[in-house]
This record gives structure tokens, sequence and C-alpha cells, in this order.
């Protein structure tokens, strides 16, 4: 499997600290012990787009079990009508993703 590439959807404004890379991955949350399937649309070292049918509120602290990395806790930044932003509480290695490791 390839590993991620960088994009940017970022305009002048915008200020983020991680570059963000598209992603097409299936993966899982946990909120207060429930379950539910999601997908990961991108994701950066900091943060991640999902999509998925659970509803959820900005401020849920949640559990992102994603694949090659584990659970990862985040918050719900941002909620549309399709997706939901969740911001990390570290930072992710994000070539760990496809079972990569970054050399030093």
């Amino acid at each position: 499997m390839n590993p991620p590439r960088p994009f940017d959807r970022r305009s002048k404004s915008d200020r983020r600290a991680f570059p963000r890379y598209a992603v097409d991955l299936p993966a899982h949350l946990s909120i207060n012990g429930m379950s539910a399937a999601c997908h990961l649309v991108d994701v950066s070292a900091s943060g991640a787009l999902l999509r998925t049918d659970r509803r959820l509120g900005v401020g849920d602290r949640i559990s992102v079990d994603l694949p090659h990395c584990g659970p990862t806790i985040g918050t719900v930044v941002r909620l549309t009508p399709s997706h939901v932003a969740v911001s990390f509480r570290g930072l992710l290695v994000v070539s760990k993703l496809y079972g990569q490791t970054v050399n030093a």
C-alpha cells in the first residue's frame, strides 16, 4: 500500500501547524464505551477528518482506533453534515497508518 501524499487546501489565513494527508482508510471510534465504524478521510499529526454515521457533538472526547497506530484520543472540534473533525491530544506519526516507520 502506498503512503499518503500531503495536500494543501490551506488559504493564507489557515495557520495549520502540520500538513494534511488525503487517506482512504476504515477505522473505528469509541465514545462512552460504544464503538462505531468510521472512515478516515484525511489526517495530520494533530488531527483527522472522519466520516461516520455515529452522532457526535463538538467537545466530545473520543478514541479513534487507527490502523497500525491503535487507539488515539481526540476531541471533536467541528461537525459538518457529512464529516467530523477531530483534534488529537498528542501527535500522530502519519506514516504509521500504512505500517511504515520513519527513519531518523
